[in-house]
């Protein structure tokens, strides 16, 4: 419906040009008919008053044949040429005119019997009762000259002035006809001239609109340009920060392998080298985030394989091991994943310190389901000998046991030692916790 209305807002231009020019066409048409009309109005007038110049001469001649028949005067010739000649030219100027085929011809027919019955009694002489048959023919051939002008004069108000008048009415009448259209066109015109102006306001508003919009579109697409490049310099910048922690850390481990060799008490060296383990816990956190794509989220099965692999080669031992690892957490932020590697650090260095004494296999147990916003659930440990007293396992007395607690607290975990062969806790959020209740 739109489409249409702007095709017909367009088109109006030309459709009203071309009614304009049909409107001001038939106008000159009218003016024109009716300019003829006037015109042949006005010469059938001039042709009333000259028939009643004519009947006047007429009747003139008649006083000028008793003239000269009584007083034997002779202004008769020069009478009857003028009343010819001016039925020669009333012929030759209106022979168009109603009657006028037939009224030049009957006239001289009669006025030449006249000038026959004038020289008849002008050329005989005698009493008024002689002359009194000529006289008599001559009045009659008058009247009917008369006669004949006058049904001319009717025929000129019938079927010449008469209907030029109707017509000129039907004229004046299609006139005022064109009159009320054109005004109404001039009605229709100025609305279309009001609806195109307001369709070029609200054009150029519109255009001004998407010309403001352009310029803030540009503007923020440069900020959002300057804020990307900015974000990538601050990833840049963070990739690089982990990284010099990591060295740094790194640093730290070997200046305690240093002081190792200093030291012969293999219980202060055990010492020495869980501290070696934890700061490598630490280590790896940062090298996996300035590795990973997202510094947001690491990838938690490749920091584990790694941190289980460092485990082992750190505690060499005889025992055949079997790592039972199942990772249903895909990505870790920082902030969980230090604390999460410290704790596994922990009970796998306990494990491969104490779980398989005398034995000749085990199993490394690490199981972790849910995510950050659901919550955690893990399940990490061994099927080794177990503790010797699990009656005071949550009153730490060493310092491993007090950094499970410490950190299991750091991550919002409550921490559980599941009954069965070997040593495995079970760590679990207070939202895992109500949903498992539930």
């Amino acid at each position: 419906m739109f489409q249409f209305k702007r095709a017909s807002l367009k088109s109006w231009p030309m459709a009203t040009g071309l009614l304009v020019s049909v409107f001001i066409i038939y106008g000159l048409v009218l003016i024109s008919r009716s300019r003829q009309l006037q015109q042949k109005i006005a010469k059938e007038v001039n042709l009333l008053n000259d028939l009643s110049q004519i009947g006047g001469a007429i009747h003139q001649l008649g006083l000028t044949h008793r003239m000269d028949v009584g007083t034997r005067q002779f202004d008769w010739p020069v009478e009857l040429t003028k009343v010819q000649a001016s039925i020669g030219t009333l012929g030759d100027t209106y022979s168009g005119a109603p009657g006028m085929e037939e009224l030049p011809r009957a006239l001289t027919e009669l006025l030449h019997q006249a000038d026959s019955l004038h020289a008849n009694a002008m050329a005989h002489q005698g009493t008024w009762s002689e002359h009194r048959p000529n006289e008599v023919v001559f009045d009659f051939i008058l009247q009917r000259a008369q006669s004949a002008i006058d049904r001319t004069t009717r025929k000129v108000h019938e079927l010449g002035l008469g209907t030029h008048t109707a017509t000129l009415s039907d004229r004046w009448d299609e006139a005022q006809l064109l009159l009320v259209a054109a005004c109404l066109l001039a009605i229709v015109f100025a609305w279309l001239v009001g609806v195109s102006n307001k369709l070029l306001r609200e054009s150029r508003l519109r255009s001004e609109q998407l010309d403001t919009a352009r310029r803030n579109l540009e503007h923020m697409n440069q900020e959002l340009r300057e804020t990307m490049l900015s974000k990538e310099e601050k990833e840049v910048m963070l990739k690089e920060i982990h990284h010099r922690v990591k060295n740094n850390l790194q640093i730290v481990k070997s200046l305690i392998r240093f002081q190792m060799d200093q030291v012969s008490d293999p219980k202060t060296m055990e010492l020495f080298n869980e501290c070696v383990n934890r700061v490598s816990a630490m280590a790896l956190v940062h090298e996996q985030t300035y590795l990973s794509k997202d510094l947001a989220n690491i990838d938690v099965n490749s920091y584990l394989t790694h941190l289980t692999r460092d485990l082992c080669f750190a505690y060499t031992i005889k025992t055949k091991l079997h790592m039972d690892i199942r990772i249903n957490v895909p990505t870790l932020g920082v902030d969980t994943l230090i604390p999460l590697g410290l704790i596994i650090n922990e009970i796998i260095s306990n494990s491969l310190k104490y779980a398989f004494k005398g034995r000749e296999e085990g199993t490394i147990l690490v199981h972790i389901d849910g995510d950050e916003q659901r919550g955690l659930h893990m399940r990490l440990g061994d099927d080794g000998v177990g503790l010797p007293d699990r009656s005071k396992w949550d009153r730490p007395n060493s310092l491993g046991m007090d950094l499970i607690h410490t950190l299991a607290g750091q991550l919002g975990t409550t921490v559980e030692l599941v009954q069965g062969q070997g040593t495995v806790y079970e760590l679990t959020t207070a939202r895992q916790e109500r949903r498992k209740r539930a």
